[in-house]
């Protein structure tokens, strides 16, 4: 006769089933304990609260309920490869340091955020001496604010650099334009665009 003594495995439910049935043999003694002492009355609400949400939930983590995109990292930055003259229009930033998520498209130099989310926003403007480039950022084809590169009386090159937050909507569109036409921009490391979700 063979005296083997099998472990039949337990299912999922069946282990559910099993840590009810020791949280309810727990409760049992608390409730004794409790009769006994009118001191437990915040642990036993405590454990009451503690057992509806594993039993609204199926013992089930609710972790997948927040909101996803929250951490989604997004972030760029890309400058122009080579110097522009006379530009009228969207300045591309075509060369591309930077690049985390999605969003920026350096074949149009915009951005289209790909979340919700508050955003940070940078750019720079080298001009050459005797000429100037001003430029806006654009937000949704309206200008939020300018940068004023202007060297034009002055026998040295000019830098601008403007920065600020704005709160886009996923499909919301960002990019830097020419206001009027830009005379001359450096490009390499001198000019540059830059973005991130914060």
């Amino acid at each position: 006769m063979n005296n083997t003594i099998l472990k039949p495995e337990l299912t999922l439910k069946e282990t559910m089933s099993l840590l009810k049935i020791i949280a309810w043999i727990g409760l049992l003694a608390m409730v004794i304990a409790h009769k006994q002492c009118s001191k437990n009355a915040n642990l036993w609400k405590s454990i009451q609260y503690q057992l509806k949400l594993v039993e609204s939930s199926d013992g089930r983590c609710d972790c997948g309920s927040k909101d996803i995109n929250s951490n989604k990292m997004v972030g760029f930055l890309a400058k122009s490869s080579k110097s522009q003259q006379n530009l009228k229009g969207v300045v591309v930033f075509d060369s591309v340091v930077t690049y985390t998520g999605s969003g920026y498209d350096s074949s149009k130099g915009h951005f289209v955020a790909p979340y919700d989310g508050l955003y940070y926003f940078s750019w720079t403007i080298l001009a050459n001496k005797g000429t100037n480039f001003v430029t806006d950022i654009v937000h949704n084809d309206k200008v939020i604010l300018g940068n004023h590169a202007e060297a034009a009386a002055i026998p040295e090159k000019m830098s601008a650099t403007h920065s600020l937050v704005l709160q886009l909507v996923a499909k919301d569109k960002v990019y830097i334009k020419t206001h009027g036409t830009g005379t001359y921009m450096f490009g390499g490391q001198w000019s540059s665009f830059t973005g991130f979700k914060i």
